[in-house]
């Protein structure tokens, strides 16, 4: 579960992120640089993990998910291969990604291919500058960043003036030559109103 998380923040990370329309088309390019790979298995991801598609290749088997059979085609071989869905739904956006196998000592043995990809299908056409869509607000949110920041800043020197500088204290050294020939040295250290002899 930690490794599809890990997944998806790759994919906007590596703006592998894929808008598209209802009804439009998407082209998965799934590849390796692996030599003898056996299989192919593109996943996707929303909500739950589905297997879109299994490919075996000595048997040239193509297996399909019940939700894409009428609308999924591959073109190419198992080590490049394209994967285009056709007539997409909301339904059909999340995370795709294509995991190769390889059968060795009675197990298989999967590594991540090339060509994952995060799509989002919207059901009508999106604009960015919509306030209402949250994407139009960056302006709103750097006004309010701004107005924070200089809040902050007003504050720290209000209270640099109020608290730290009365506290800056300062020394005088006094010497006094009585009548008596005595001479008296003492020391007053000021605090903004409080006088101290030393």
């Amino acid at each position: 579960l930690h490794l599809k998380y890990i997944l998806y923040s790759r994919l906007l990370i590596s703006g592998l992120l894929v808008r598209k329309q209802e009804g439009d088309t998407v082209t998965i390019h799934c590849s390796t640089s692996l030599p003898d790979q056996e299989n192919l298995g593109v996943s996707m991801r929303l909500t739950k993990e589905i297997l879109v598609l299994y490919f075996h290749q000595a048997t040239k088997k193509l297996t399909l998910h019940e939700r894409f059979k009428l609308r999924l085609t591959t073109n190419g071989r198992l080590n490049k291969m394209d994967i285009t869905i056709t007539n997409l739904t909301i339904e059909d956006s999340g995370a795709y990604w294509c995991v190769y196998g390889v059968y060795k000592k009675n197990k298989i043995e999967k590594t991540e291919g090339e060509g994952a990809v995060l799509l989002v299908v919207n059901d009508e056409e999106c604009d960015q500058n919509d306030t209402s869509s949250g994407l139009g607000m960056s302006w709103y949110l750097v006004l309010v960043s701004a107005v924070t920041a200089g809040s902050v800043l007003l504050l720290s020197l209000l209270i640099l003036f109020i608290w730290v500088i009365p506290r800056v204290s300062t020394t005088v050294k006094c010497v006094c030559v009585c009548p008596h020939k005595k001479i008296l040295q003492f020391t007053i250290e000021y605090y903004s109103s409080d006088y101290r002899i030393l």
